[in-house]
């Protein structure tokens, strides 16, 4: 698969200035979109993945951000959801950590090229940086906002 940042960020998959208070709130709207615009085909299956693997240690990484990710033989093809939401909130009870952007990376089981690695290691770096993080917080429409993430396309 010639990976890209295009393949796997879509537009139908961001989500801005949600109201959402909880992990378990953010996880089930993302899963839940996941599902209907074909990216997973099973939402309780994938959900669980990202769980279990949230349960090993919390992804939240800083800045405000989490980046749950699961692999899973329901994911149809990889891909990055985004969701900002309108407030803080506490996303694990191991770190206290406060987040409102949530980033949620699936990869089919088979995944020979490593994707999710590529995509999250990528997006690590970008997050590093004040303005894109800046950016990612005050962009009001989701073109922006995908045209900010596929940015990353360079770098994969």
């Amino acid at each position: 698969m010639n990976i890209s940042a295009n393949n796997v960020i879509r537009n139908d998959m961001i989500f801005l200035n949600k109201k959402i208070n909880s992990k378990q709130e953010a996880l089930l709207f993302l899963t839940e979109k996941a599902q209907q615009v074909g990216v997973i085909n099973t939402q309780n299956e994938f959900l669980n993945k990202v769980l279990d693997r949230e349960a090993i240690v919390s992804t939240a990484v800083g800045y405000q951000i989490a980046m749950p990710h699961g692999k899973s033989t329901v994911v149809q093809q990889p891909f990055v959801g985004f969701l900002r939401t309108t407030e803080l909130f506490n996303w694990s009870e191991q770190d206290n950590e406060m987040v409102n952007m949530i980033f949620l990376i699936g990869v089919p089981e088979e995944n020979k090229d490593n994707i999710h690695l590529k995509v999250i290691s990528q997006l690590s770096k970008n997050l590093l940086n004040d303005s894109f993080r800046e950016q990612l917080e005050n962009l009001q429409n989701n073109t922006q906002i995908y045209s900010l993430l596929s940015s990353i396309n360079k770098n994969l």
